[in-house]
């Protein structure tokens, strides 16, 4: 299988695919650790690719600390770059959000990966997050979600639950003299 940086960062940030592909290395701080994703690639009929200049919605707009793992990715495609974007085109343009989508695709083709589609990358990053104890707004903060409430639902799985709510209730057992 062919190695795919923008799958390594996808599987990192969680973020939307045309945000992913808006990022200019203006928007890259690797001495901090931070990336500002602050716009998306759109068709604009007439006139092509363009960086919208919002994402989705308010929340959206952010800028996140990224693991570490993710910066050195980041590095080593700035050492080899010519161009103003993170993840150009074959030609140093915008790249096509719609051609990305087929090209992951066939990276994952004949894998353990097979038919994952790349909106499923955020439902990955959330259940990591989620696993490693993280908060819904936080994990919500780091998607980019307006509503806390969409991470929840959508994003978060419901697995074996209750062990706050047991530890509570432990405390307030009867007593043997209660009986």
């Amino acid at each position: 299988m062919t190695r795919s940086h923008v799958a390594d960062v996808l599987s990192g940030l969680g973020c939307r695919i045309g945000e992913l592909l808006a990022l200019d290395w203006t928007k890259v701080d690797d001495v901090v650790g931070t990336i500002a994703i602050e716009g998306t690639v759109i068709r604009v009929p007439g006139k092509g690719l363009i960086v919208q200049s919002h994402t989705k919605s308010r929340a959206s707009m952010r800028t996140i600390k990224v693991p570490v793992w993710v910066i050195e990715v980041l590095r080593r495609r700035h050492t080899d770059s010519a161009g103003p974007w993170v993840f150009p085109s074959t030609r140093g343009t915008l790249r096509d959000p719609d051609n990305t989508r087929k090209q992951l695709r066939e990276v994952v083709a004949e894998s353990d990966w097979e038919g994952l589609h790349p909106h499923a990358f955020r439902y990955l990053v959330a259940t990591r997050l989620d696993a490693k104890g993280l908060s819904a707004r936080e994990i919500a903060d780091y998607l980019g979600h307006e509503r806390v409430s969409m991470t929840q639902d959508v994003y978060m799985a419901r697995g074996t639950t209750g062990a706050a709510a047991a530890a509570a209730m432990d405390l307030l057992a009867p007593s043997e003299s209660d009986e």
